[in-house]
């Protein structure tokens, strides 16, 4: 699931820490309370919704991000300024917009609802029907209520949880702070200095449909990424959590019930410790000095001194600075349940809309009158299709794609095949024995050793074996490394979560040999099924996991470096493939793609011993699809391969992206003309130059 709006920035925690870079501008000189109280604007998309914007409020998202942009963009401080509240005023505005219209009769939230009791939902449904974290229904909700109520359990939680961590972070920085020197640089301390904190790599982000509907099983991998971030959070924080008990085979807990889990203990478990009690008081003075918080703003029972007293999660959070950060992160989720609504409404009305189809014809006809003037301009379109790139206009039968899985010869193989293909003395007969002969002394190994040596996986030591983590290796049978590895020696290391891992080193990693026909019989033919005393076939009931098996077999032994590559392989054409082959291998690939998807040959050529494996083939689709039987298709699950579902799948994401940028830019155009108003004269000193 994507993320169509760009980020819109305003007061982020996740950059707030260590990024107050400008302690010689001057801003610093700004910070009086007074001063920072100044209303600057007031954004009012519906008049009981209205907000104002605090100039502190500005200087905070400047000193949180504004060097990136001063830094790295070569952006003036006025310009930096200016960018920064307009962000601030485009979140106001989306904020606001988003709790009218999750909030209103027959709106977003309706809608998902009623799809959810028709048992239709879409996963966008399924996100905005959940409850909020007190269990009550978001449809119960008023729009003016507080911006909390409009969150789930997991999204409150994971909210607080991100302040907390910042909260966290500060502490830290401060306990190392001689008085001193904070009496006279308080901005220079301010900074912090960030601490390693829960952080999901972003190949393995998870929305909370996805972490409550786990497809991998409810039995959470100790491997992988996910585990190991949250693990790192519980070893760090030192929090009461058996992990065990979420790894477990008879195990039912989720992704999601782990993450939460995790969040409500620290934040129930979060607490000032008796070393910490004069760092937050820093920590205060200075957010006092700065003119963040009022001057006469207490923390816990008390307004300054906090040493006596034990301090808990909630008395941090209504420290009115992180207060107003918490805010800003609820708005962020807030937005994000608006985006789910939009981007919802918008794929439902693409099926119908105009947008879908007006996108097929031009890309049709623009194709159309490229391949029928220029078939290499087609076969170009073929070798380059991709998931962005879809060819929706193929003029002519009989074109396919093939995988080759290539046992090569070894260069001492290859020097005799061209001295005997060289010879002026021999016969075409004994050339052709000559080959046969060197075919039979062909080997195929394990090539993967490399990937030992980089450990994509983990070393036994105890047998000498090493197995391929299954983000590299999906098939099971595949996931050892077949050959020897010599003089492993272990070291400890440090992952990316902090956590001591046990690593080897090898003086050398070997693949072991093993003769063609073995390979073709115990190996290929019992992983893809083909027919062991065949080599011509098709497999029955082909499907994407058989095509994932292979491509695992060619990264493991073909020795044709063109072929590793996750697509499904060479085009073959009726036209040029003759010329652009080997014969022998044109043929096969032919034979294959006349045999349809799942259609193999094995043939030799000067090269090695070829396993041809038919990965997809092309109907011709020069016939215009009218519009009714598009949409047709386009929503037909049950024909995945049509042109037109397969059409719609790959440029939903950039269509619906368009028409929901083009609607907001014209509300925030509209909005910010009839529903904002700026005091200009009270933030001018920020902008002189």
């Amino acid at each position: 699931m994507k993320k169509l709006f760009a980020k819109i920035i305003s007061l982020t925690v996740a950059v707030v820490m260590s990024l107050f870079m400008f302690s010689g501008c001057q801003l610093v000189t700004k910070n009086a309370e007074r001063d920072m109280n100044q209303i600057i604007a007031t954004v009012a998309v519906d008049n009981e919704l209205k907000q104002d914007v605090y100039k502190r409020e500005l200087v905070s998202s400047f000193n949180s991000i504004g060097y990136y942009y001063v830094q790295y963009q070569g952006m003036t401080e006025k310009e930096t300024y200016e960018l920064l509240l307009e962000n601030i005023i485009k979140n106001r505005i989306l904020v606001q917009q988003a709790r009218i219209e999750l909030t209103k009769d027959g709106g977003y939230y309706d809608k998902a609802v009623e799809a959810v009791n028709s048992q239709t939902a879409t996963e966008l449904e399924e996100l905005l029907a959940y409850n909020n974290y007190k269990n009550t229904a978001i449809g119960e909700i008023k729009k003016t209520d507080s911006l909390d109520l409009f969150l789930t359990e997991y999204e409150y939680y994971e909210s607080v949880y991100s302040v907390l961590s910042t909260i966290d972070q500060y502490i830290d920085a401060y306990k190392d702070v001689e008085e001193e020197e904070h009496e006279h640089d308080p901005y220079e301390t301010f900074q912090g200095a960030a601490r390693a904190t829960l952080t999901i790599p972003t190949e393995e982000e998870y929305n909370e449909w996805e972490m409550r509907h786990d497809e991998k099983g409810k039995k959470i991998d100790v491997e992988s990424d996910f585990y190991k971030s949250y693990e790192k959070l519980v070893k760090d924080t030192e929090l009461d959590i058996d992990l065990s008990s979420y790894t477990a085979e008879n195990s039912d807990k989720t992704k999601y019930d782990f993450a939460l889990d995790i969040y409500k203990k620290y934040y129930s478990s979060f607490e000032v410790k008796s070393d910490e009690r004069t760092a937050v008081n820093r920590l205060v003075k200075d957010l006092k000095l700065l003119g963040f918080i009022p001057s006469d703003e207490t923390v816990g029972s008390i307004q300054s001194n906090v040493a006596s007293e034990t301090l808990k999660a909630d008395d941090m959070l209504n420290i009115s600075y992180f207060k107003q950060e918490l805010e800003g992160v609820f708005e962020d989720r807030v937005i994000t349940k608006y985006e789910y609504a939009l981007q919802n409404e918008n794929e439902k009305l693409l099926a119908k809309d105009e947008a879908l189809w007006e996108a097929y014809v031009n890309i049709y006809k623009t194709q159309q009158a490229s391949y029928d003037n220029d078939y290499t301009a087609y076969e170009t379109a073929l070798e380059n299709a991709s998931d962005t790139s879809l060819v929706v206009y193929n003029p002519s039968d009989n074109y396919g794609y093939v995988m080759n899985l290539l046992i090569g010869f070894s260069e001492e193989q290859s020097a005799i095949y061209d001295s005997l293909m060289a010879s002026t003395k021999l016969t075409a007969k004994q050339k052709a024995d000559g080959l046969e002969s060197l075919l039979k002394t062909l080997t195929a190994k394990d090539l993967r050793d490399s990937w030992v040596e980089k450990n994509y996986g983990t070393y036994n030591a105890e047998n000498g074996t090493f197995k391929f983590d299954s983000k590299y290796v999906k098939t099971e049978a595949l996931q050892t490394f077949k050959g020897t590895i010599y003089g492993a020696k272990d070291y400890v290391y440090h992952d990316n979560y902090e956590n001591e891992i046990t690593g080897y080193s090898y003086n050398s990693v070997k693949g072991t040999e093993i003769a063609f026909t073995d390979f073709y019989k115990d190996i290929v033919c019992s992983v893809m099924g083909f027919d062991p005393n065949s080599y011509s076939g098709k497999i029955a009931n082909y499907t994407s996991a058989d095509l994932d098996k292979f491509k695992d077999l060619v990264f493991a032994y073909s020795t044709d470096g063109g072929s590793l590559k996750d697509n499904y392989g060479y085009v073959y054409s009726p036209k040029t493939s003759k010329d652009t082959y080997v014969e022998e291998f044109a043929l096969a690939a032919k034979k294959a793609v006349e045999g349809g998807v799942g259609s193999y040959e094995v043939i030799a050529t000067e090269f090695g011993y070829h396993i041809v494996l038919c990965t997809k083939v092309i109907e011709k689709s020069a016939t215009f699809i009218d519009k009714e039987t598009f949409i047709a298709q386009a929503n037909d699950k049950s024909n995945k391969e049509s042109i037109p579902y397969l059409f719609k799948e790959y440029q939903k994401d950039a269509l619906v992206l368009d028409i929901v940028s083009k609607k907001t830019e014209t509300f925030f155009k509209n909005a910010i003309k009839d529903k904002v108003t700026y005091f200009a004269d009270k933030y001018e000193d920020l902008l002189a130059e």
